[in-house]
């Protein structure tokens, strides 16, 4: 996960927060509430109107929740 490149989500989120594309999916992490909470979302094709959440969950701390997007969406890249 050391080659992720993390990128800040707008202000509207609470901080912290950021998002990465791994392959087809897009995660999100944020905090909600004050708990680490992790997305993962296939991206729309092309014309599609939204994207597809497909995992999510909650860490304790905001590193395990990026490890936990990291860790879904890789393991589903290869299903």
């Amino acid at each position: 996960m050391a080659d992720v490149e993390w990128q800040p989500l707008p202000p509207l989120w609470p901080e912290p927060a950021v998002w990465t594309d791994v392959g087809e999916f897009m995660l999100l992490v944020f905090t909600q509430d004050g708990v680490p909470t992790w997305e993962v979302s296939r991206r729309a094709k092309a014309g599609g109107s939204r994207d597809d959440l497909i995992a999510n969950g909650t860490a304790d701390t905001f590193e395990a929740a990026k490890a936990a997007a990291f860790f879904e969406a890789t393991a589903r890249s290869s299903e």
